[in-house]
């Protein structure tokens, strides 16, 4: 008799478990999952302290939606992240740690993101469904205790074994005061001393990347740099500072090198230019650009990178309506204005008869609401295709 009621009791259980799991496969089925990874996204995007490490918007896109489907499979189906895919998350939170992440960024961003999702999971669920749905806040919220215990960990782990200098350290922190028009502490003036760097005088803002270089690699450049008396640290994958003279020429470097630099600046200009400056190496990365850059170089794209909500804005305006079934469409559009709206060109490329190029210009400025054949249209489309393009 016990053992048939245990029996009775584990049925019961998988029942309750299968029945609360279909309820949200039907919530889940009705969500546009790309729109909702989009406004997960859009949650802690524009949070200042996430913002200020100027992350790559599309790479950060790409793991909200893999993290979205581990919790949709975990909440559906029962199934756990499994421990290949916990060794995911360790590896980023260590990544994320040499890349000089504060410990609480991303654990914030996850906590913050979770709130959003729920609040609109029960926002979606009908009256019946909200009961199924409740029961499965206490795995979600184990979900986000998880990811939070292993980027501690995982903070924990980098700590120990990061070898970074003291000198190093306290360069980084002169930077940071002077970015943020701090009065110099006595050990900025010791660090800048030991340099040799004058803190008062005007000095050039650079920022320097590697591609495929470790961490270490970079935080070796930045103490090569520091021994040309340049105030320089590393920035994970970067190195950031403010050198009285081209302090890089004279360091041996990677042909692949990306080096951004502005003119000299005094005060909050400094601050301003290395804002910036990390922008221009980070889009000069992503075009494939190498060697020396200038601040100038890419004002179109740091604008849309300046204004993340908008871009967002443009970019969907103008693709989102050719998503799916007018795939063929977007890839016209990419094509026009690769070859600047030249139309003999665009239709040698694709390629099609001109007829048919222009019936599917008609066809884009229709579903966009860009008038191709205009100046304003053209302008806005090509907008949209930079915000792609460089997110």
């Amino acid at each position: 008799m016990l053992l048939a009621g245990l029996d009775v009791q584990v049925h019961n259980a998988s029942m309750a478990e299968a029945t609360r799991g279909e309820v949200l496969r039907r919530i889940v089925e009705r969500a546009d999952l790309e729109r909702f990874t989009d406004r997960v996204l859009d949650s802690f995007w524009e949070q200042p302290a996430f913002q200020a490490l100027h992350p790559p918007r599309e790479d950060v896109r790409a793991w909200v939606r893999w993290n979205l489907d581990l919790m949709i499979r975990w909440l559906t189906d029962g199934d756990p992240p499994t421990q290949a895919e916990l060794d995911i998350f360790r590896e980023h939170a260590r990544t994320r740690a040499a890349e000089g992440f504060p410990a609480d960024v991303i654990p914030a961003n996850f906590r913050r993101g979770a709130r959003f999702a729920w609040r609109a999971l029960l926002e979606a669920a009908t009256e019946a469904e909200r009961p199924a749905l409740l029961e499965s806040a206490d795995l979600l919220f184990e979900y986000i205790d998880r990811v939070t215990r292993i980027y501690s960990e995982g903070y924990e782990s980098a700590a120990r074994s990061n070898a970074t200098s003291a000198e190093e350290i306290e360069a980084g922190a002169a930077l940071r005061r002077i970015a943020a028009e701090e009065p110099p502490l006595p050990e900025d003036r010791q660090v800048a001393g030991r340099i040799g760097f004058a803190l008062e005088r005007a000095a050039r803002p650079f920022v320097i990347a590697l591609p495929n270089a470790s961490p270490t690699a970079h935080a070796d450049l930045a103490a090569k740099l520091r021994q040309k008396a340049a105030l320089a640290a590393s920035e994970g994958r970067r190195v950031v500072g403010l050198s009285g003279e081209k302090a890089w020429h004279t360091v041996p470097m990677d042909r692949q090198a990306v080096i951004a630099h502005s003119s000299p600046a005094i005060g909050a200009e400094r601050g301003h230019a290395l804002d910036e400056l990390r922008d221009v190496v980070a889009l000069a990365l992503a075009h494939g650009h190498a060697g020396e850059v200038e601040a100038g170089a890419y004002l179109p794209e740091l604008l849309l990178r300046r204004s993340p909500r908008l871009a967002a804005q443009l970019r969907a305006a103008v693709y989102v309506p050719l998503d799916g079934d007018h795939a063929e469409l977007a890839r016209t559009l990419d094509q026009l204005i690769k070859c600047n709206f030249e139309k003999g060109r665009v239709a040698a490329a694709l390629p099609v008869h001109r007829n048919t190029l222009r019936d599917r210009i008609a066809r884009i400025s229709e579903l966009t609401g860009a008038d191709l054949e205009t100046v304003d249209g053209r302008g806005r489309a090509w907008l949209a295709w930079l915000a792609r393009v460089s997110s």
